[in-house]
């Protein structure tokens, strides 16, 4: 897999920022329109004990597909529209795997979807989202 790119980090994004004290610090990857990471929760993310709050889950599947777009175009981007299904709880120190994938462009804009999947490959959590190009 040496085609693989790892994906610079936004120093203080929540999500993939190394410099961020309370971020996630997730580090992702991409090639041909798909982008991949890993996550596994902590307690200080949970809502509900043991179970990761929904708007931290939503952030990492906006985050991934929105980097889609950085693997195709090379451009940064902006969140337009989030559409987020979560369909099980993501558990605390489960290790998850985000996969998204770049659909269209669109404009100056452009389509992903993505999903995060437990251990054993079951889609826990999936969306679609609109993001602006931009070169932030």
């Amino acid at each position: 897999m040496s085609d693989w790119q790892e994906i610079p980090k936004y120093p203080t994004c929540f999500v993939c920022g190394d410099k961020n004290p309370i971020g996630l610090n997730m580090t992702f990857r991409g090639h041909d329109g798909i982008v991949e990471s890993e996550y596994v929760g902590q307690p200080h993310h949970c809502g509900y004990e043991g179970i990761v709050h929904g708007g931290i889950v939503s952030a990492i599947l906006d985050e991934g597909m929105g980097w889609t777009g950085y693997v195709v175009l090379g451009k940064y981007y902006l969140t337009m529209e989030l559409k987020i299904r979560l369909k099980a709880p993501v558990r605390a120190d489960v290790r998850y795997k985000f996969r998204g994938e770049f659909l269209r462009k669109i404009g100056n804009a452009f389509v992903a979807k993505g999903a995060l999947y437990d251990p054993d490959g079951i889609i826990v959590a999936e969306g679609e989202g609109k993001y602006f190009i931009t070169d932030v």
